[in-house]
C-alpha cells in the first residue's frame, strides 16, 4: 500500500460563526486514508493580534498546500478573512470555496478570486483537496 500524503490545509473561517469550521475539521479527521495537518487559527487557540500577527499568519498560510474558505457573507465584514484570500492568491496557493447548505450569495472577494466552489459535503471537500493540492509546493 502506498504511503499517504499529508495535506497541509488552512481553513479560512469566522471565529464568531465557527460551527462549520469544526464540522469540516471533523470530516477531515474522520476520513479513512486521508492525512492532513491543520494550519488554521481556531477560536480556541487564536493568535494575539499584535504587531507580529500578520507575519505569523503569513507563515501559516505560506506552509499550506491549499486554503479552504467557508463561504459566507460575513467574509465581506471580516478583514482577516479577505486578507487571507488575497494573500493566498498572490502566493499562488490553491483556494477552494466551500458553500454551506442554504448559502446562495457569493462574497465579492471570493467571486473575484476565481476559485472553484464545492458544495457542503465531506466527499466534495476531500476530493477538492486531493485535486487542487495535488502538486507538492
Amino acid at each position: 500500500m502506498p504511503v499517504l500524503r499529508t495535506y497541509r490545509v488552512f481553513i479560512s473561517h469566522c471565529w464568531e460563526y465557527n460551527d462549520d469550521y469544526y464540522t469540516m475539521v471533523d470530516w477531515l479527521c474522520d476520513e479513512p486514508r486521508f492525512r492532513w495537518k491543520n494550519l488554521s487559527v481556531s477560536g480556541e487557540s487564536p493568535m494575539r493580534e499584535d504587531r507580529t500577527f500578520e507575519k505569523r499568519l503569513r507563515k501559516r498560510l505560506g506552509a499550506a498546500d491549499i486554503v479552504l474558505v467557508i463561504v459566507g457573507m460575513e467574509i465581506a465584514h471580516r478583514y482577516w478573512m479577505s486578507w487571507e484570500i488575497k494573500w493566498a492568491r498572490i502566493r499562488s496557493i490553491p483556494i477552494v470555496g466551500v458553500m454551506p447548505n442554504g448559502a446562495v450569495r457569493m462574497p465579492k472577494v471570493v467571486e473575484e478570486s476565481g476559485c472553484p466552489i464545492v458544495r457542503w459535503r465531506r466527499d466534495s471537500v476531500i476530493s477538492a483537496i486531493r485535486h487542487f493540492a495535488g502538486g507538492q509546493r
